[in-house]
């Protein structure tokens, strides 16, 4: 009976610590509301996500990032950074858990916290093996036709529309720009913040 409660404890114990693990978005998801079959937003990779558990054929899953005062659809890394950890459709309302604010940038950010609903694949808890094949796509692709920049080059609101307009001349798909747009800008010359 003593060796049944022990495993119990131990099952326990690695679920509790598996479900408290860092677990990050590896592509880019489809996020839902409960009660609602059609996509409400996307999650995008690197994203740091707490998993809360299974509903039917999705996981439910918690984000944190920052949104601009009256403007719930960007969930963004950190304040003023236009670094997208959720873009939510527009008229989607949504319930969030707000936390502190602050001004950067003229404008003022509130952290939040929310639930949503997505697919159980594509999820990681190896953020760095990402940000590894990030790098190499960035050395091998960005190099071609020019000096590869370095990382610190540009801030992170610049890197988007810097990948976006060479995109086109790389054998890097759309797909894979999220991730390197995401490894660029959490490695901006102002980044990293500071939460």
């Amino acid at each position: 009976m003593a060796s049944v409660a022990k495993a119990l404890l131990i099952v326990a114990f690695v679920f509790t610590n598996a479900l408290l693990a860092e677990t990050y978005s590896a592509k880019v998801k489809q996020l839902y509301l409960p009660e609602q079959p059609k996509a409400v937003g996307r999650l995008l990779p690197t994203a740091e996500v707490k998993m809360l558990g299974d509903s039917g054929d999705k996981v439910e899953i918690e984000i944190s990032g920052w949104i601009e005062d009256g403007v719930p659809s960007a969930v963004y890394f950190a304040p003023n950074r236009r670094i997208l950890v959720a873009g939510i459709n527009k008229s989607t309302q949504y319930k969030f858990d707000d936390g502190k604010s602050v001004e950067d940038g003229g404008k003022k950010w509130i952290q939040i916290k929310a639930k949503f609903l997505t697919e159980k694949d594509g999820f990681s808890d190896d953020v760095d093996s990402m940000y590894k094949s990030a790098e190499e796509m960035f050395n091998t692709n960005c190099s071609i036709c020019h000096k590869l920049h370095d990382k610190k080059e540009f801030n992170a609101n610049q890197w988007p529309s810097m990948i976006n307009s060479m995109l086109s001349r790389t054998a890097i798909s759309k797909e894979e720009s999220y991730l390197l747009i995401q490894y660029l800008q959490k490695n901006a010359k102002d980044m990293p913040y500071k939460k």
